[in-house]
């Protein structure tokens, strides 16, 4: 009998079955991530306004504190279990701590941590200050800072359709931003929606300086002729950072008196702040706070919200990819303003927002999706030759093409 013998048309062997299962399975895993990011998302922005309206204004700073210290166990338990079983090698360990011609990465990380916990702390201390929509919205801001910043410290080339989408994302901004100018009545004050804004120029600074980290491991890993941990693995940034960005973060309570949040000294204020937050006191947090007996259990479930978000965040960039993670990233503003006009959540109620921010998401999500799909283009055209990845293609494509003669011969 023929060992190789011949399938019968329309039949299938038993590794095509559980190749197919594997693969349904696969597809499924892959869904639930994303569906997961989507709602932890929601959840972090929903449970953070909540948590914002029983802590009061003038402690809404605990918020950034609290995510600040529940990352440190987190990452670095995470990071300890990756060292141990191999996953992460030890020689990536090393290189975070060493010099070799540049400085050593972990002070890069420093800059990151600063850059994050500025941002985290005005942004938690801004967020009873504006609707929850206006919120997510203006965290879209990060995406245009993280483009001028890469041009300017990292020589990056954008093309004409990336800017022209990016440039998209900033009037869908503005537009939603406009009720707060408008009205008193829309929920958010117009100058912590502008310094919201103009903060996530300090988490694109992180952004930027991580993605430094990465891109000067793959240079040090060719040099050192290292086999193995072909990338960096993305915890031990994160747990480098949060050990840093802790410190940095209490050493930021002095921006509550800036913003007019607080008066006195920053230790008074800590005090105060925690007991507000474990106290169990309905006065506790002041005569605006509505519930503040619950404060600790609102800013307790907001926390956990954040920490799933952002592990939902890593394992799906890891199975189901970076282009799918962005996309449902940017699906949590129009899913949460949903949310926040038509269900009634405890504390918050139901929210009546202005067709501008209608508007400013129909805008919003496809200088998105325009920006993704000019990107693509982008990459495809650098892998051919990175000078035909030239600043604002199609301008620049005359100049490259000559660029790229030269070089070739």
């Amino acid at each position: 009998m023929d060992r190789h013998r011949q399938e019968a048309p329309g039949s299938f062997s038993v590794e095509d079955v559980r190749g197919r299962r594997q693969a349904a399975l696969s597809w499924a895993s892959q869904g639930l991530l994303l569906v997961a990011v989507v709602l932890f998302g929601c959840g972090n922005n929903i449970s953070k306004q909540i948590a914002s309206v029983s802590l009061s204004k003038r402690y809404a700073y605990m918020l950034g504190l609290s995510t600040a210290v529940a990352y440190v166990p987190l990452f670095w338990a995470i990071l300890l279990v990756l060292l141990k079983t191999g996953a992460a090698p030890m020689f990536q360990l090393r290189y975070m701590w060493q010099r070799n011609g540049y400085l050593a990465p972990v002070l890069l990380i420093v800059l990151a941590a600063l850059g994050d916990a500025l941002g985290d702390v005005i942004g938690a201390i801004s967020t009873s200050h504006v609707s929850g929509p206006v919120h997510s919205l203006l965290s879209n801001c990060t995406s245009v800072f993280v483009a001028v910043l890469s041009m300017c410290l990292l020589n990056q080339r954008y093309s004409m359709f990336q800017l022209l989408a990016l440039l998209g994302v900033f009037v869908a901004v503005v537009i939603g931003i406009l009720p707060s100018f408008e009205s008193d009545s829309s929920g958010s004050n117009p100058f912590f929606a502008v310094v919201l804004g103009g903060s996530c120029i300090f988490n694109a600074v992180a952004f930027v300086v991580k993605e430094l980290i990465f891109t000067r491991y793959k240079t040090w890993r060719a040099d050192q002729d290292l086999q193995g941990g072909t990338g960096l693995n993305i915890f031990l940034i994160n747990s480098h950072e949060a050990v840093f960005q802790l410190p940095l973060t209490l050493m930021l309570i002095p921006l509550n008196d800036l913003l007019k949040q607080s008066e006195g000294n920053s230790w008074s204020y800590l005090k105060e702040a925690i007991t507000c937050v474990f106290s169990g006191e309905a006065d506790a947090c002041g005569p605006d706070a509505k519930h503040g007996e619950l404060a600790g259990l609102c800013v307790l479930v907001y926390v956990v919200f954040n920490l799933l978000w952002n592990m939902g965040i890593l394992l799906s960039v890891k199975h189901a990819g970076a282009l799918a993670t962005f996309v449902a990233l940017k699906a949590i503003f129009p899913v949460s303003t949903v949310l926040f006009e038509y269900v009634d959540w405890p504390l918050l109620g139901k929210k009546d927002f202005s067709w501008l921010i209608w508007l400013s998401m129909a805008i919003l999500l496809p200088s998105i999706a325009c920006y993704q799909w000019a990107s693509q283009l982008q990459a495809a055209r650098a892998a051919i030759h990175p000078s035909l990845a030239s600043c604002c293609w199609p301008w620049g494509q005359k100049r490259s093409e000559t660029e790229s003669e030269m070089m070739l011969g």
